[in-house]
């Protein structure tokens, strides 16, 4: 490559590097002039929102919006990206404050919810613990959840301390008082108290007399009533409405309900030529789309309250056939447990009439046996009686008192405790009249039951009618009633 040759490459180049940093610093200026546009924009939006100008402030906002929206981070270096974004999320933030002074709460909290994110916690403090204040207070507005805006109060409170802002901290405890704790009146009381005298902020001398009112204290309310003055030209109309309603309030309790109706009257009178005057602008847009969103909300309340209906007649429904099923499964096993008490009760009858049958037959083999002996020693024969046949009378008794005891313990378990139940309700029972229930119970005859215990058949009928007696003197069967009572006990 010759000596020309480079030079003349070396001019290029060094005509492309100053042509680079000419545009390098053109789209720099550029940028730079967009921001202050921007910061200028946002300067006049917050002076219009300050004046109650509300619409006027918007437009400026949205404007400031427009030109940042433009600018891309990656574009610009750090410095015009922590500016950038501060500008943006302090545009948010006051897009937020004009929704909310126009009502338009759905739209202020997303507003807020943008600018959260972009304000540094450093050096935005302040303005993110009121954006966590407003969120907190836009959704009471629309029906929030509490734990939600108490939990966004929480949050306020904590930037307001790291901005060690005393009047902040009040402002978050009085609109925490007011909205989640409407009861607090003394505590709302005091910090309204507190921020209106201290702190002069004479917007909260309006609530101080409404709670005041509401405590019937019509003279202290009239004295911070009349401390209810427009320092400032831009909330002047605002103080004269709430000086008025107030007024009209303050009259009503004092019994003068005829000046009370007059100023009412002239508000609304006023309040109309000003809705009047503004016809035809978006007031009434903003009132029809209020509306609507209450027609729907309404119609979304008798949806969920018509589902709710469904729901429950549901579980009722499914509750009854539970219970059905349930009082089914109780009567079939009701069924089943006197099946199988009848089954062991006819068991142990069937084993204990055995038992007697044998019984008597030892009884008669003993009988007959005596009387060959009784035969052979008339016709002269010297016969000796066995000694097992010498005590055969005392043996009459075929069922001992173990035996019995037995058979009634064993009924009793047969029956789930009936016996027990029987002895202990009816105390007067003996243990003879228990012995003679049993033997009832089972189906024993009088005579099975003379011979078991050892008594005459017509001693069976006297003990029959003493249980009866014991029991209940109306009852007519008492064998059936015992043999009832055991199966339903």
């Amino acid at each position: 490559m010759t000596k020309n040759k480079v030079v003349r490459v070396s001019k290029i180049a060094l005509w492309g590097l100053i042509f680079c940093l000419q545009s390098c610093q053109f789209g720099s200026t550029n940028v730079e002039n967009r921001l202050e546009e921007a910061e200028e924009l946002y300067r006049q939006g917050t002076y219009s929102n300050s004046s109650s100008q509300y619409e006027s402030s918007t437009e400026y906002l949205k404007r400031s919006e427009e030109i940042l929206l433009t600018i891309q981070p990656s574009a610009i270096n750090h410095q015009q990206s922590e500016r950038r974004n501060r500008l943006l999320g302090l545009t948010w933030f006051r897009l937020g404050n004009t929704s909310e002074s126009e009502m338009l709460y759905d739209i202020a909290q997303s507003y807020y919810r943008k600018a959260i994110p972009l304000l540094n916690p450093d050096s935005n403090t302040i303005y993110l613990a009121c954006a966590y204040r407003d969120i907190a207070r836009t959704m009471a507005l629309t029906g929030g959840e509490q734990d939600s805006v108490l939990w966004y109060f929480a949050q306020a409170e904590q930037y307001a301390q790291e901005a060690k802002s005393d009047l902040l901290l009040l402002d978050i405890d009085a609109y925490r008082y007011q909205i989640c704790y409407p009861d607090s009146v003394s505590h709302r009381l005091s910090v309204c108290k507190q921020l209106a005298e201290e702190y002069k902020v004479p917007t909260r001398y309006s609530e101080i007399v409404e709670l005041l009112l509401a405590k019937h204290a019509t003279d202290s309310a009239a004295y911070y009533l009349e401390r209810l003055r427009p320092t400032d030209s831009a909330y002047t109309y605002w103080f004269e409405q709430s000086y008025a309603y107030l007024q009209s309030k303050i009259l009503l309790q004092r019994g003068q309900a005829d000046e009370a109706y007059r100023l009412l009257l002239d508000l609304y009178d006023r309040k109309i030529d000003e809705l009047q005057r503004d016809a035809g602008s978006r007031t009434y847009a903003l009132s029809l789309h209020y509306d609507v969103a209450r027609e729907r909300l309404m119609a979304e309340s008798e949806r969920v309250k018509a589902r709710g209906q469904r729901i429950i007649s549901a579980i009722l429904v499914l509750l009854i056939i539970a219970l059905i099923i349930l009082f089914i499964v109780i009567w079939r096993y009701w069924q089943q447990r006197r099946r199988e008490q009848a089954g062991q009760l006819q068991a142990l009858r069937e084993k204990y009439v055995q038992q007697l049958q044998l019984a008597l037959e030892r009884l008669q083999q003993k009988v007959s046996l005596t009387r060959e002996i009784e035969m052979q020693r008339m016709r002269g024969k010297e016969v000796e009686f066995p000694k097992w046949l010498q005590t055969y009378r005392d043996e009459k008794l075929t069922m001992n008192k173990e035996s019995l005891d037995e058979l009634i313990a064993s009924i009793d378990k047969a029956l789930d405790g009936a016996i027990s139940r029987l002895q202990k309700e009816y105390p007067a029972l003996t243990e003879s009249d228990m012995q003679f229930a049993i033997l009832s119970i089972i189906g024993a005859s009088d005579i099975d039951m003379s011979i078991v215990l050892n008594v005459q058949k017509q001693t069976i009928y006297h003990r029959r009618q003493i249980v009866r007696k014991h029991v209940d003197p109306q009852i007519e069967d008492i064998d059936a009633w015992l043999r009832k009572y055991v199966l339903t006990v």
